[in-house]
């Protein structure tokens, strides 16, 4: 058993335990993204998510994360959640970085729903504005 098995485990049954506790999906994320298995960890940070106070921090950790993975090539297959559109990408991206404008997760995802050039769901075309406001949420992730 590597490290991660064995962590994984123990966060599984944690959410046996404990099945509306949002922090063991996230840490159960966590440990499944690092191990690598990208497809695998989305759904548990979709799962925190649906599990933490709208608005708060930790929801926003977890929707940043969710969008992290599901971008991802490895996760053209995962299931994506009804908000993966460009006009709700746009909303939610907001909500995420005004509920924790110090995550770096957030900032970017903010950044890169505005700038329009991730190929993983079609963004209609840009302003001046949202591309401006991209930039800067690039550089307050650069920042942090």
């Amino acid at each position: 058993f590597s490290v991660w098995r064995k962590a994984a485990k123990v966060y599984r049954m944690a959410i046996a335990l404990k099945p509306d506790n949002p922090v063991s999906y996230f840490n159960l994320g966590n440990v499944i993204n690092q191990s690598g298995h990208h497809a695998e960890a989305a759904p548990r940070f979709l799962e925190a998510k649906e599990r933490e106070p709208v608005g708060s921090e930790d929801w926003a950790k977890a929707t940043a994360a969710a969008f992290d993975l599901l971008k991802l090539d490895v996760c053209a297959e995962v299931a994506k959640p009804e908000w993966w559109n460009d006009e709700e990408l746009k909303a939610l991206s907001a909500r995420v970085v005004r509920a924790a404008p110090d995550d770096v997760d957030a900032n970017n995802m903010r950044a890169e729903v505005l700038s329009g050039k991730e190929s993983a769901w079609e963004a209609g075309p840009r302003s001046a504005a949202e591309l401006m406001e991209a930039a800067t949420h690039y550089e307050r992730a650069a920042a942090l």
